[in-house]
């Protein structure tokens, strides 16, 4: 993509000009796509590269994200109108470039340049990856080469529209315990930052001989009565830079996520985001007629999870080895025992496809009902954190108001 710098009169006859970004990097092409929306082009000049990306970077941070159901929604809505005849830059203009968000609608219209400019459809949407993932582009040209593109967008479409139903469950199902701890966190800090110092005021006065955890607990108050901003931005700081390392150092990563596969309920969220995630992917593949083994490697390139990504490389091998599929998900010793029988049973019958559709379905059922009952399964250890905090709270704090009493 280039930015160029124009001025031009439109078809009203109004004078025009601004800054536009286009997937041409010779200024003729720009004027050309320019005049052939009915504008007298009066000049276009290119933006030195450094202005340009300084430019697309600052556009792209404000502009409205794309969500997956937005994009799988509009994907098949062309296959829609593929079926019903309607050309292939058509079906584009009128499910993609004419959308309600205008992130997705500009990135139509590029799409739709590319492809008036000789590109193929795959080549055009592997200009962004950063919003087609590897599986979408190798759906689309696998589509192209075969003559079914409309099924295969179609399949693309669905399964980006089921995938963000799986996102959103596990973030829900995530979001609920965080906030439950911050709760119970918050009040902890109130009662030490506000309600601590006065009855240690009172405590003083009285000379009280204190025991040893309402001191312990006074000095947890005072310390964050003096620094509680340096904490929050200390821990705030923390956090950006974990997920700065997490994002770009793959043995910090997988630390992450192997911390996140031992936690007792974490576990259970991310396991089946996962297990949702690689069954829905390796039935979507199949259904298309990918070959295991590409399917596993284009799969790999969008699995985050570093754990179940070397899973899957162990997977792999064992298949080059000859070993079958059955015994070589079993071998890798991360996979459910159900899984590895439903994958056995698909690979003897010849149904492995659905068999995995099956796999993925009951995945997205079993996050669908934690999701529902994340409440029930946290309520048990938020009690027991928050009473077991509370109640050496209340004994630290009442056990001199005790004494107090009875002083007077």
């Amino acid at each position: 993509m280039s930015m160029f710098f124009y001025r031009l009169i439109d078809s009203d006859a109004r004078l025009r000009g601004g800054l536009i970004d286009l997937p041409f990097s010779n200024p003729l092409s720009a004027i050309t796509y320019l005049e052939r929306q009915g504008s007298t082009v009066l000049f276009v000049n290119p933006l030195p590269p450094w202005a340009a990306t300084i430019t697309q970077k600052t556009i792209k941070f404000f502009q409205q994200p794309i969500t997956r159901a937005e994009l799988g929604e509009a994907l098949v809505n062309v296959s829609v109108m593929l079926r019903a005849g309607v050309p292939l830059l058509g079906a584009l203009e009128d499910s993609i470039a004419d959308h309600d968000n205008p992130t997705l609608s500009r990135l139509g219209k590029e799409i739709i340049m590319r492809v008036e400019g000789g590109s193929s459809l795959t080549d055009a949407v592997a200009s962004y990856p950063d919003v087609f993932p590897s599986s979408m582009i190798f759906l689309i040209r696998l589509g192209e080469e075969s003559g079914s593109l409309e099924r295969t967008i179609k399949d693309a479409g669905e399964h980006l529209k089921r995938m963000d139903r799986i996102m959103k469950d596990t973030r829900s199902a995530l979001i609920y315990p965080a906030f439950i701890f911050t709760a119970i966190f918050g009040a902890m800090a109130f009662w030490l930052i506000i309600v601590v110092p006065v009855l240690q005021d009172l405590f003083r006065q009285q000379e009280l001989k204190l025991p040893e955890m309402t001191l312990v607990v006074m000095a947890i108050g005072d310390f964050l009565a003096h620094y509680v901003l340096y904490l929050v931005g200390g821990i705030v700081a923390f956090i950006m830079f974990l997920a700065t390392l997490i994002r770009n150092f793959k043995p910090i990563r997988r630390g992450f996520h192997f911390i996140m596969l031992k936690l007792p309920v974490v576990k259970r969220i991310v396991s089946s985001y996962n297990l949702a995630f690689i069954t829905e992917y390796l039935s979507l593949l199949l259904t298309a007629g990918v070959d295991i083994f590409k399917s596993l490697d284009t799969m790999g390139q969008s699995l985050h999870n570093e754990i179940y990504r070397e899973k899957l490389v162990v997977v792999r091998n064992h298949l080059v080895q000859g070993i079958g599929l059955r015994e070589s998900f079993k071998m890798a010793s991360l996979f459910p025992n159900f899984m590895v029988r439903m994958i056995g049973v698909g690979e003897q019958s010849g149904t492995l496809s659905e068999q995995l559709g099956f796999i993925a379905n009951e995945y997205r059922l079993s996050l669908d009902d934690l999701v529902k009952n994340i409440g029930k399964i946290i309520e048990p250890i938020a009690l027991a954190v928050g009473g077991g905090l509370f109640m050496i709270m209340i004994v630290a704090l009442f056990t001199p108001v005790y004494q107090l009493i009875q002083k007077m």
